[in-house]
């Protein structure tokens, strides 16, 4: 594969490398933005990023393993697992021992839980028109092939 000028310039071994060409500081800041806007919309509705995530990780998979989520989000089994815990002091989710394995904790989302998906899904939708208005569907689905793609080589 030929690599050319601006992938040089991307990989931090090159000496002409810099943040400006660094597609991990771009994404880095897209990612933080997101955050940040989503965190103004969901603080007034008692939400975060965090719980979003794992909010929509539950509504997709119905019952999963902590350990599934924290796989998921990306994020350190310790980190899922108090969090899991405060949302069911919440009542945002329900946690259970497995009937398979007993070392395993099950999380599912409660009756409240599912009615603040649909609250965060509503401010999700508002960052997500702002963010995607003028991206066409050949460009949307490109990108996300690229995202998978680039998770995939790092995973």
């Amino acid at each position: 594969m030929k690599r050319g000028k601006i992938w040089k310039q991307a990989d931090p071994t090159d000496p002409s490398f810099s943040p400006r060409t660094s597609p991990f500081f771009h994404l880095s800041r897209l990612v933080g933005l997101y955050h940040l806007r989503m965190d103004a919309h969901l603080k007034p509705i008692g939400m975060d990023v965090p719980r979003w995530r794992v909010i929509n990780i539950l509504y997709e998979h119905e019952t999963a393993a902590i350990s599934t989520i924290a796989d998921l989000a990306v994020t350190r089994v310790s980190t899922i697992t108090k969090l899991i815990y405060r949302m069911e002091g919440e009542g945002l989710t329900r946690t259970s021992v497995s009937a398979k394995d007993g070392r395993v904790t099950e999380v599912r989302l409660t009756e409240k839980g599912r009615a603040a998906l649909d609250l965060v899904r509503a401010k999700a939708g508002l960052i997500f028109q702002r963010a995607f208005h003028d991206i066409p569907d050949n460009e949307m689905e490109h990108l996300m092939q690229m995202i998978q793609k680039i998770y995939d080589n790092i995973y």
